[in-house]
């Protein structure tokens, strides 16, 4: 294959990276989550239940590990998602409001 002579985008310093960057975690952060988004999320903790009742009833050993991760990461979404602070009236209600 022929070099262009052109630089290519992974050949030019890009200087420091923001993965390279160890920053510590942010905490007390405010975050809104719409209901559509609540519902998504909803969805795919189902997806993963579902995943979770399908290979227990193939009753094999060798998938415990895995069962009892997908019911701990959905427990940990769930407990995550059911925690998030009320910041105020979602804005479909504060319009509708008087």
């Amino acid at each position: 294959m022929a070099s262009t002579g052109r630089n290519r985008h992974r050949d030019r310093d890009g200087g420091v990276r923001r993965d390279d960057v160890q920053e510590p975690a942010v905490t007390d952060r405010v975050c809104r989550i719409t209901y559509a988004e609540r519902q998504a999320i909803a969805k795919s903790l189902r997806y993963i239940d579902e995943a979770r009742r399908t290979l227990e009833r193939q009753q094999n050993p060798d998938n415990r590990e895995i069962i009892r991760e997908l019911r701990a990461s959905a427990d940990r979404i769930f407990d995550v998602v059911n925690g998030l602070e009320e910041i105020g009236p979602r804005e479909e209600d504060a319009q509708s409001s008087p």
